[in-house]
């Protein structure tokens, strides 16, 4: 009779929630086929894209740390714990209490602005910025502007749990959510719209007829406790001198709730033109230009003055290049294959890699408005005759004197296997803050072309988190020294300590 009296006493909680994001940057989710590209995104049988909630999954679970990832999301799934589960009839293995579902892409007729996916190309490029053969790789991404819905599901045996499914949605309302490959590319990044909620006591017999009666996918929730806006009863979302925090680490501390714990540096760069700009996507249609600047397409105002010519973008792979080439320049330690360069920019598993490494460096997609198009036709000229090389004309169009911005978020974090350490952290400061100063002083640029004074950029502010280093168009013109000496201690953390 105990183990009956305690099941009695335990209460039937769910809470649901409806979120709808919007993509800030372009996905790309493979399915496994290469129909298409090398790369298809995932499609359901309708043939629209989707994110499969094993994704999702993922990313939430990652938002905490032990022992809540296990106690919430169920047990990992290792060969340690099968064999340990399976040992004796002894079932170690658990479900989520977190039921995640797919998001559905809103479809196609209800968009706003036209096509919905495109194909990008990548290619591994030598010292020489010489594309290494048999490396070239194209992939499906699905653009941004594209909005989903998804849901999510707690089962909960106390009002306290609630804390796990409010801090998923407050990461997904406050853009902390990326899906999808290459999110340290600048790939799959999003922003909240919506966050609906509905919270049902299944022994009480009111809520109990609403829960039966509740639709999830009904237009309009109706009973339940519903929002707008997601419920802002989370740590994250507390400020940590208010009471209202206390309580709620009282109560996470009870349930067993902890959040994972982040050491990131966000440097923030505004950024101007010096010129063009040459990443070229290809094409074979006669009634275009032989090569043409990568664009996306626009998602405000103010991109979509540039009309059907879409927005010109500096991808984060594009970025990561030139940057990681510069610092190996720079610094030998950065140099390929290097512990230095393995530790910040990851490592691909291979031959004499047991396993691949994630990169600690993310950049940012660059989407570059304010300047103008120009078509140009060229052709090739024979050094020795000084004439023009037969079959060698062709036509291209640019983008000119344009301003953006770059993140580069530098993380720090412990990721199972140690925090970074303080000497190899203000190595990385250093030579990072040292590659931003030449990009500004056009020492390093980015794309193709760049032998002809493509892919250059001025550097026209800089913040590092909240801080701001440099602000040139508030009429500041610090000497580079003291620009360098600032960037380091903001990215090093030395401030802090």
């Amino acid at each position: 009779m105990g183990q009956r009296d305690d099941w009695n006493k335990k209460k039937l909680i769910k809470k649901y929630y409806r979120i709808t994001f919007e993509l800030t940057s372009p996905l790309t989710v493979g399915n496994g086929e290469s129909y298409v590209t090398d790369r298809d995104i995932v499609r359901d049988s309708r043939g629209v894209p989707y994110i499969p909630g094993s994704s999702l999954a993922g990313i939430y679970r990652s938002l905490f740390s032990s022992p809540t990832d296990g106690l919430y999301f169920g047990a990992e799934l290792t060969s340690e714990k099968i064999e340990e589960s399976s040992a004796g009839g002894k079932n170690v293995l658990t479900e989520s209490r977190i039921v995640v579902y797919d998001a559905q892409m809103e479809m196609p007729s209800q968009t706003k602005y036209g096509k919905e996916t495109a194909k990008r190309d990548m290619v591994a490029l030598d010292e020489y910025k010489t594309a290494i053969p048999g490396a070239k790789f194209d992939f499906e991404v699905l653009e941004p502007g594209v909005r989903f819905v998804t849901y999510i599901e707690q089962n909960m045996d106390s009002p306290d749990q609630q804390y796990v499914i409010n801090e998923i949605a407050h990461a997904w309302m406050r853009g902390r959510i990326a899906v999808g490959a290459k999110t340290e590319r600048g790939y799959g990044h999003t922003k909240g719209i919506r966050a609906e909620s509905a919270m049902y006591e299944l022994d009480n017999a009111e809520q109990l007829e609403d829960w039966l009666a509740f639709d999830m996918y009904a237009d309009e929730w109706e009973g339940g406790c519903t929002a707008v806006d997601c419920d802002d009863s989370c740590l994250g979302a507390a400020e940590p001198s208010s009471p209202e925090y206390d309580r709620i680490k009282g109560a996470c501390l009870a349930m067993k709730i902890f959040l994972a714990e982040e050491e990131k540096r966000t440097v923030r760069l505004r950024l101007a033109q010096r010129g063009g700009i040459s990443i070229r996507q290809y094409t074979t249609n006669v009634d275009e230009e032989d090569y043409r600047q990568l664009t996306t397409r626009p998602v405000s105002g103010e991109e979509r003055e540039n009309g059907a010519e879409g927005t010109p973008v500096v991808p984060g792979t594009s970025w990561a290049g030139a940057f990681r080439a510069q610092m190996g320049r720079l610094d030998p330690g950065f140099g390929k294959g290097q512990p230095s360069a393995e530790l910040f920019f990851g490592k691909a598993r291979g031959q004499r890699q047991e396993k691949s490494g994630k990169s600690r460096i993310g950049f940012s997609e660059s989407r570059i408005t304010g300047g103008k198009w120009v078509a140009y036709t060229r052709n090739a000229i024979d050094r020795f005759t000084g004439g023009t090389v037969e079959g060698a004309l062709y036509s291209e169009k640019t983008y000119y004197n344009g301003e953006t911005e770059l993140t580069i978020t530098c993380d720090f974090s412990d990721r199972g296997e140690g925090k970074v350490e303080e000497q190899d952290r203000r190595h990385l400061a250093r030579v990072l803050s040292a590659a931003v100063l030449d990009l500004d002083a056009g020492y390093m640029a980015v794309g193709g072309l760049t032998a002809v004074g493509r892919g250059m950029f001025r550097v026209e502010q800089i913040a590092v988190d909240e801080k701001l280093i440099l602000d040139r168009k508030a009429g500041q013109s610090p000497e580079p020294e003291e620009v360098f000496a600032e960037l380091v201690k903001a990215i090093a953390g030395e401030e802090e300590r």
